[in-house]
């Protein structure tokens, strides 16, 4: 299994033109309206050039990341991530 590493919090708009092509991807597939500029949580799959976008509003807790990380990537949070993810989710 990969591993995800925590990579950061923005909003959309504050992207990159690269990570924007994920978030946009990502929006269609989640139904997530880009207009409302979005708060997104940022993950690279360690090992790899893959970037993994989730909107805040898709999850509401740390399991809720760990089961999307599976289902979309087959990836897991690393143990220090797992930790900032829920420090930024519970604040």
């Amino acid at each position: 299994m990969f591993v995800a590493k925590y990579l950061g919090r923005s909003r959309y708009s504050e992207l990159d033109d690269n990570l924007k092509n994920f978030a946009r991807l990502k929006a269609s597939l989640a139904g997530v309206d880009l207009d409302r500029d979005p708060h997104v949580l940022l993950f690279n799959v360690e090992g790899t050039a893959s970037y993994y976008v989730i909107f805040e509003e898709e999850v509401e807790s740390v399991e809720d990341v760990e089961r999307l990380l599976k289902k979309d990537m087959g990836a897991r949070l690393s143990r220090d991530s797992r930790e900032r993810v829920e420090r930024i989710l519970n604040s």
